[in-house]
């Protein structure tokens, strides 16, 4: 096996002539492809990167949010517990105000009672006054024994009274 050294020049300026002609018409289309297409995967990582940013910063503000509207939960809650109680003791204060408008009417009936029969009891003693007067009249008394009758009689009054106002 003998070299043809005649081949191997042919085949080395061959060789020369298909990567100059490679580097003339298909390497700079083929550096230009794989230049776009490492810029679009460098594009498509910044905005996946910038989603990523996004959706973080999305979730915070979410978290915010929910955090702001626990807190209102429980303001609104705080309130409606500080007016249910001031509702309640309004409630209160409305049936303390009727007692006491229920017991100014009572002590009012039972004073008008009391006069009530006061006066009747008065006019019950008059009448006895009266009956008694006649009776004395008709035993034609002396005026000793009138007057003690009558002072008698007064005595009695001053005492039924005085008895009635203690009631």
């Amino acid at each position: 096996m003998e070299l043809d050294y005649g081949q191997i020049v042919t085949q080395i300026l061959g060789f020369i002539i298909v990567l100059w002609i490679m580097k003339r018409f298909a390497w700079k289309p083929l550096l230009r492809i794989l230049e776009e297409r490492s810029r679009r995967v460098e594009s498509e990582l910044s905005g996946a990167e910038k989603q990523r940013v996004d959706m973080e910063a999305l979730r915070r503000q979410y978290e915010e949010r929910l955090k702001d509207i626990d807190a209102e939960a429980r303001a609104k809650l705080q309130e409606a517990v500080r007016n249910a109680q001031r509702i309640a003791s309004e409630i209160k204060e409305d049936a303390r105000g009727e007692v006491k408008q229920m017991l100014g009417r009572a002590r009012d009936e039972i004073e008008r009672d009391r006069a009530e029969a006061l006066i009747q009891l008065r006019s019950e003693v008059v009448d006895i006054a009266i009956r008694a007067s006649e009776k004395v009249l008709r035993e034609s008394m002396d005026t000793a024994k009138h007057r003690k009758i009558v002072a008698d009689f007064i005595k009695d009054l001053d005492r039924v009274d005085a008895r009635s106002e203690h009631s």
